[in-house]
């Protein structure tokens, strides 16, 4: 007859074990069992080349690389959001903006004045730039090879301004942040990236993005 239940039994036997010493020796040996695991399936960080022990990880989890993943993982979000839904979002915007310039005209036709000073305030952000070269805009596009420097995506010869996608010229450095009027400083863009980039840099507009990834990646 069974002096004891199988709860309780379990429980005898889980205090032997701890006592003399079979649970600690049986503990450190699946924790060098794991240990060798992790070493043999160990993969290279794709930001620091540091070796990743945990095999669901994609990186090793230092800050920064944990940073540059999340804004990778961001790019190629919004890369997929255009190449699907984000471009039928797209194209009703673009259809949405030229039935309205149509119904309404150019704002520049509308509010002249507001054109000049606009214009104005460009001449003087030119003028006050560190150095100014004399150049035309399609010089810019073909050394490019009309290919916008923002998304990286080719740019239509054939669109002429105000289509969003037609070319224009983007300062990498914003003329507003101390930029020079030069070609070094200039690059071919859709008209519609250039004026989504605003007078902001590549880099703060990555630390945008990283600072949503990282908002969506708690969420």
């Amino acid at each position: 007859m069974p002096t004891h239940c199988h709860k309780c039994r379990h429980t005898i036997n889980r205090e032997r074990a701890r006592a003399d010493g079979r649970y600690e020796k049986r503990l450190a040996a699946e924790r060098q069992r794991t240990k060798e695991r992790q070493v043999a399936l160990a993969k290279p960080c794709p930001y620091c080349a540091e070796p990743i022990l945990n095999p669901a990880r994609k990186q090793c989890g230092k800050p920064e690389c944990t940073k540059q993943a999340k804004a990778e993982r961001m790019r190629d979000y919004m890369r997929t959001y255009r190449a699907t839904d984000g471009g039928g979002c797209r194209r009703r915007e673009q259809e949405y903006a030229k039935a309205y310039r149509e119904a309404n005209g150019h704002w520049r036709k509308r509010y002249p004045e507001a054109a000049a000073l606009s214009d104005a305030r460009r001449r003087a952000l030119i003028e006050a730039a560190l150095k100014a070269e004399r150049f035309a805009p399609r010089d810019v596009y073909e050394r490019d090879k009309w290919t916008c420097g923002l998304c990286r995506r080719p740019v239509d010869p054939g669109s002429a301004w105000p289509h969003p996608m037609s070319a224009s010229v983007d300062h990498i450095l914003p003329l507003s942040q101390g930029g020079s009027h030069t070609l070094a400083n200039v690059q071919c863009a859709h008209l519609t990236c250039n004026c989504s980039k605003g007078d902001q840099t590549i880099e703060e507009i990555n630390e945008v993005e990283s600072i949503i990834a990282a908002i969506a990646d708690a969420g």
